[in-house]
C-alpha cells in the first residue's frame, strides 16, 4: 500500500498521490522539540505506527502527544495527516506559529505539508528539493521527488531517486515497497513483484508488505496467490482496511462479484475517515451497477445516507444518485443529473488539481454518462465519452485509474465491433491484454466483438 486519499467513481478514481505512508523517521529525542517525555514516546509511536499504515493507532497516538504536550507542533504535523481538509489545516497553521522554537528540519517538514495543502505540487515539490538536498535519507522528501519525476513520464528518474535511499542504507525496506509500485505502474510487473517479495521477506510480521504484494497481484491478474497474501495481512492486522480494499480488487478480476462487494463493505467498515469510507461504499455501487445487485445498492446507499455532512460528499453525491437511476432503469433522469452535476464538478476538479494546462476530466461521470447514452441508444455518443475514458486527457493515475481504462476499452471495442469497426475494436483488446488478460469485467465486452467476429467470418464464406 502507498498513502493516497481516494476521490470518488463515481469518482473513486481520480486519484491524490502523495507519496507514502510514513513522516518524519527521526532517529533521537533531539530531533524532536518537545519537553514533554511522554508526548515524545507517545510521538514515536505514532510515527513507528504510520511507518507501517496502521493509521488508526498513528491517529490515536498523535492526539495522546498533543494531549500530553498542547503546544508539541510535529504532534500537530503528525494529526493534520489524518483530519478532514479543514481541521488540518487548522492544526498546520497553529503548527506553524511557533515554528520559531522547531528545529530545521521540523520547520521544512511543516512546510511540506502547508505547502502540499495550501500552494499546491509546485512548492511541495521545491521544499521537498530543499529538505533532500539537506537531509538526503529522507523517506518522505525522496517519494514526493520520485512522484514528481514519474508524472513527467521519467520513471527511470523516479526510480534513481530511491535507488539513492539503498545505497545509503540496503535494508531500507520502505524503498522496496515504493520501487515496487513505481515498477507496478509502468506496467513491469515481474520486476514490482520481485521488490515487493523484498519487501515482505525484510517485514514478515507487518501487514502492509503482504498487502503491497497482495495489491500488485491482484491488478496483475494473479488472483489466487493476491487473496493469500491479503489474508496474511488481515491476520496479522484483522481491521486493516487497504487488505479489503485489494481482497476486492482480486474478487472482481475473478468475477466473484459478490466477494468484491463484502470486501469493500468491509474495508469501508474499518476506514477511520468518513470521505474514505463514501469512496469504498461508492465502489460496491460500481459493482452493484455492473453485477445489478439492487440488495448490495441499496445497503450501500443507506450507509452512505447516515455519514455526516461533508462538502466534498454532498459534492459528488449526484453521481451516486446517477448510478441508482440506471441501477432502477431511468437513463434519462441520470443523464439529466450528471449534466447539471458537471460544472460544478469540473469546477471542483480545476480547482484541487492545482497543475498548469491541466484539463478537467472526471472518469467517473463519463462511466456513468456513456452507461446512460447506451441505455437511451445514442451509442455515438456513448463512443465519444469512452474514447476519452480510453485515453485520459492527463494520463491516469495509479491501479485504479488503469482498472477504468480497461472497462473503457472494452465497452468502447463492443460499441465499435457492433459499429462495423471491427479490426480497430480488436486493437483495444490487444492494448488491455498487455497490461492484464484476465480481468473479468471486461469479458462481455469481448465476448461481444467475439461474436462480431464470427459472424463476419461466417458471412465471408458464405
Amino acid at each position: 500500500m502507498t498513502k493516497r486519499r481516494a476521490i470518488p467513481l463515481f469518482g473513486v478514481f481520480l486519484l491524490a498521490a502523495v507519496g507514502v505512508a510514513a513522516a518524519l523517521l527521526l532517529t533521537n529525542r533531539r530531533e524532536v522539540t518537545t519537553s514533554s517525555e511522554g508526548a515524545y514516546r507517545a510521538y514515536r509511536e505514532a510515527v513507528e505506527n504510520e511507518r507501517r499504515f496502521y493509521f488508526k493507532e498513528a491517529q490515536a497516538g498523535f492526539a495522546k502527544a498533543l494531549e500530553l504536550d498542547p503546544e508539541f507542533s510535529m504532534a500537530m504535523a503528525g494529526l493534520a495527516r489524518f483530519a478532514e481538509k479543514e481541521q488540518s489545516l487548522s492544526l498546520l497553521r497553529r503548527a506553524n506559529r511557533l515554528r520559531s522554537r522547531l528545529n530545521e528540519r521540523e520547520r521544512l517538514q511543516i512546510d511540506l505539508q502547508l505547502a502540499a495543502r495550501e500552494k499546491g505540487p509546485d512548492e511541495q515539490l521545491k521544499v521537498a528539493r530543499e529538505i533532500l538536498s539537506r537531509y538526503p535519507n529522507d523517506f518522505r522528501a525522496a517519494s514526493i521527488i520520485a512522484h514528481h519525476e514519474k508524472g513527467l513520464g521519467h520513471d527511470d528518474e523516479a526510480l534513481k531517486v530511491f535507488a539513492r535511499l539503498l545505497e545509503a542504507d540496503p535494508n531500507n525496506a520502505d524503498a522496496y515497497n515504493l520501487i515496487g509500485y513505481h515498477h507496478g505502474y509502468r506496467g513491469d510487473y515481474e520486476k514490482a513483484i520481485e521488490s515487493l517479495k523484498k519487501y515482505q521477506f525484510m517485514a514478515p510480521d507487518q501487514a502492509n508488505p503482504h498487502d503491497s504484494l497482495g495489491e500488485i497481484q491482484a491488478y496483475s491478474g494473479h488472483y489466487d496467490e493476491a487473496i493469500a497474501n491479503l489474508n496474511r495481512a488481515l491476520t496479522i492486522k484483522p481491521d486493516f482496511y487497504p487488505a479489503y480494499d485489494h481482497l476486492g480488487v482480486a474478487y472482481e478480476g475473478k468475477g466473484e462479484d459478490a466477494k468484491a462487494i463484502e470486501s469493500y463493505f468491509k474495508a469501508a467498515e474499518h476506514v477511520p475517515l468518513d470521505m474514505d469510507r463514501f469512496n469504498y461504499l461508492a465502489k460496491v455501487l460500481r459493482v452493484a451497477l455492473r453485477s445489478r445487485d439492487q440488495a448490495a445498492a441499496e445497503s450501500a446507499f443507506a450507509r452512505i445516507q447516515a455519514l455526516p455532512k461533508n462538502p466534498m460528499i454532498e459534492l459528488y453525491r449526484p453521481l451516486l444518485d446517477a448510478g441508482r437511476d440506471l441501477l432502477e432503469g431511468r437513463p434519462a433522469e441520470a443523464e439529466r443529473r450528471l449534466l447539471e452535476i458537471r460544472p460544478k464538478l469540473y469546477e471542483e476538479i480545476v480547482k484541487r488539481s492545482k497543475r498548469p494546462n491541466y484539463k478537467p476530466y472526471h472518469p467517473g461521470w463519463n462511466y456513468l454518462m456513456a452507461r446512460a447514452k447506451v441505455a437511451l441508444g445514442k451509442n455515438d455518443e456513448a463512443i465519444s465519452l469512452y474514447e476519452e475514458m480510453a485515453s485520459p486527457p492527463n494520463g491516469w493515475e495509479g491501479f485504479e485509474g488503469r482498472l477504468m481504462v480497461y472497462e473503457a476499452r472494452a465497452q468502447l471495442a463492443a460499441l465499435l465491433a457492433r459499429h462495423g469497426e471491427l479490426e480497430r475494436a480488436e486493437k483495444l483488446l490487444e492494448e488491455n491484454h498487455r497490461w492484464n488478460p484476465s480481468w473479468a469485467p471486461t469479458r462481455p465486452a469481448e465476448q461481444t466483438v467475439a461474436e462480431v467476429r464470427r459472424a463476419r467470418v461466417l458471412a465471408s464464406a458464405k
